[in-house]
């Protein structure tokens, strides 16, 4: 009998550390994948998670996600949990959720955010492709920066069971680049008054 239990236990412990399995062909990526602003400039990226069931499992319960840039090339301003035209896709019925991010060391923004929404809800309702959060960035040096996504394991994507699930993960880049001296764009302008002018046939 006492057998029995510790096989039971042993049989149970390993469902808790048993590795994600995937399920489909989940991918998290940003969107867009590349982009190019202007030093000064503001830049909007959304996370975009892929590949869960349609109406049906699997869909997502929470994540755990990091993103890495190039903090002398790119500033962290703020962060936004939600798809912009979907809304929040673990926060279905407006139960709320429990949410954080951190963007205070340098080069790092930490993102988590858990549903409270049902398990028959998530299947049922959930999209299965939508936008986790939306990162805003500056251009604060010239240069390429990449956009590197990474998940914090154990359980950094979980199902509406809370079961770990797998992805591949496609990383994005944002290039700053110099912008045109306020005279600059003043002459050019002037200059593209002045051709219009010569091109409009006098009565």
């Amino acid at each position: 009998m006492r057998m029995r239990w510790i096989t039971i236990a042993v049989a149970g412990l390993g469902v808790w550390v048993a590795p994600a399995v995937t399920r489909g062909n989940i991918s998290l990526s940003f969107e867009p994948s590349s982009q190019v602003i202007g030093l000064g400039e503001l830049a909007d990226v959304g996370i975009r998670i892929s590949g869960l069931g349609s109406s049906s499992a699997p869909s997502l319960g929470a994540f755990d996600l990091g993103v890495s840039f190039d903090s002398s090339i790119l500033s962290f301003n703020s962060l936004t949990f939600g798809d912009p035209v979907l809304g929040d896709q673990l926060d279905l019925l407006g139960l709320g959720s429990f949410s954080r991010f951190d963007g205070s060391v340098p080069g790092l923004v930490d993102l988590f955010e858990l549903s409270l929404d049902s398990v028959a809800d998530l299947d049922s309702l959930q999209a299965d492709s939508f936008i986790l959060a939306i990162l805003t960035f500056t251009g604060i040096g010239l240069g390429i920066s990449d956009l590197l996504l990474s998940l914090d394991p154990p359980n950094a994507l979980g199902d509406s069971e809370g079961s770990p699930l797998s992805a591949t993960l496609e990383n994005g880049r944002i290039s700053v680049v110099p912008v045109p001296a306020p005279i600059l764009l003043g002459a050019l302008g002037l200059g593209l008054v002045g051709w219009m002018r010569r091109r409009t046939p006098r009565p």
